[in-house]
């Protein structure tokens, strides 16, 4: 990695960590997942994927908390040359941790489009929820994002790359007002070898910023595994 592109990435942490220690209703949060990635030898591909939520920081004091276990699962298929129809399906066990939150069942209709122009791949993603929980909630999602290699003109083996991300979120309730969310990623990866990536980085939230704003950052990590 260029001393450069390692001097950015830590600029942009420390201006993150800066900024939302300053604000009310703030957390801090980690997220590691592990997902596995299996590519048939036609259009078909399928995701299988754990998550882990703890609670780190909350409001001036620190704690540590399990939040949820989360296990997903995506069907996907190509359509066109850069585009994925999706069908999303995840579980989240909150009882497990929390006797006052039920568990969780999530379904996700998503379409992806990613192409690289030159060195840089750019991505759109856009989803739709069904939230089942205490309160059906319907969501609807637009992430953008880039990706860069930070040697070279591509990600070879060994080779670091980067990812920034930002996503705007719509929480549609029975009964309850409209919720805007929008979130910000950065992220450090490194491609180990046949296909397999690892990644590290930071994730800015602010939720519900149309009626009562929350803020959270979100240590953010994980392996993804190709067969």
């Amino acid at each position: 990695m260029t001393t450069s592109s390692s001097r950015f990435f830590l600029l942009v942490i420390f201006l993150l960590v800066g900024f939302t220690s300053q604000a009310q209703n703030f957390a801090i949060q980690a997220e590691p997942d592990i997902a596995i990635n299996i590519d048939r030898p036609n259009r078909w591909s399928f995701n299988f994927g754990i998550t882990n939520r703890d609670l780190l920081y909350f409001n001036e004091t620190s704690q540590f908390k399990v939040n949820f276990i989360e296990l997903s699962h995506f069907t996907s298929y190509e359509v066109g040359f850069y585009g994925k129809l999706s069908l999303g399906l995840r579980y989240r066990f909150n009882e497990l941790f929390e006797d006052t939150v039920e568990d969780e069942i999530r379904i996700t209709q998503q379409y992806s489009r990613s192409r690289k122009y030159n060195a840089i791949k750019v991505a759109h993603r856009f989803r739709f929820e069904q939230r089942f929980r205490e309160l059906t909630v319907y969501r609807g999602r637009y992430q953008f994002s880039v990706e860069l290699p930070l040697d070279g003109e591509r990600i070879d083996q060994n080779e670091y790359f980067l990812v920034m991300s930002t996503e705007a979120l719509l929480s549609l309730a029975k009964e309850e007002k409209p919720e805007l969310g929008q979130r910000f990623d950065i992220s450090l990866g490194k491609d180990i070898g046949n296909g397999n990536k690892a990644d590290i980085g930071l994730q800015y939230r602010l939720e519900d910023y149309n009626l009562n704003s929350f803020h959270g950052l979100f240590l953010i990590g994980g392996l993804t595994i190709s067969i």
